[in-house]
C-alpha cells in the first residue's frame, strides 16, 4: 500500500474511532459519573483520543505486502501501543484515576479496536466486490467485441 492510500485509510479510521469513542465516553460517563457536567472542552477529548489512536496505526504501515502472520503481529503491537498511549494520556490528564475506570477504558479500547477493524474490513470488502463486479462487466464487454 502506498503512503497516500494509507493516509486515506487512517483518516477514515479516525472518523470511525471518534464516533465510537464518543459513544464509549457517553456510556462510561453515565455508569461512573452520571451527575457530572462538562464544559465545551469535553468536545475535544474524542478528537484527541481519535488522533492518538490514528497515530498508533503507523505501526501497521508497510510499503510491501505483509503476510497474514505479519499483519496480525503488527495489529497486536498496535493494540498494545494504543492501550499504553490512551491509558497514560487519560491518567496524566486526571481523567482516569480509579482502577475500575482504567479497567473499563482498557476493555473499551479493545472493543472499539475490534469494531473499527470490522467496519474497515466491511468497507474494503464492499469496495473489492464492486471492483470485481466492474471487472466482470468489462471482461464480458471485451469478449463480446470482435
Amino acid at each position: 500500500m502506498n503512503f497516500k492510500d494509507f493516509l486515506k485509510k487512517c483518516l477514515m479510521n479516525f472518523f470511525i474511532i471518534v464516533t465510537f469513542v464518543s459513544v464509549v465516553i457517553g456510556i462510561l460517563g453515565l455508569i461512573y459519573e452520571p451527575n457530572r457536567r462538562f464544559g465545551y472542552e469535553a468536545y475535544f477529548s474524542p478528537l484527541i483520543f481519535g488522533a492518538i489512536s490514528t497515530v498508533s496505526s503507523f505501526v501497521t504501515y508497510s510499503k510491501k505486502e505483509l503476510t497474514v502472520r505479519q499483519m496480525i503481529f503488527r495489529n497486536v503491537i498496535q493494540l498494545l501501543v494504543l492501550e499504553c498511549l490512551i491509558l497514560i494520556t487519560g491518567y496524566s490528564f486526571g481523567i482516569m484515576k480509579d482502577t475500575m475506570i482504567l479497567t473499563s477504558v482498557a476493555v473499551s479500547i479493545i472493543i472499539v479496536f475490534i469494531i473499527v477493524h470490522l467496519v474497515s474490513w466491511l468497507i474494503d470488502f464492499k469496495t473489492a466486490a464492486n471492483l470485481n463486479d466492474s471487472l466482470k462487466v468489462y471482461q464480458r464487454k471485451e469478449s463480446n467485441t470482435p
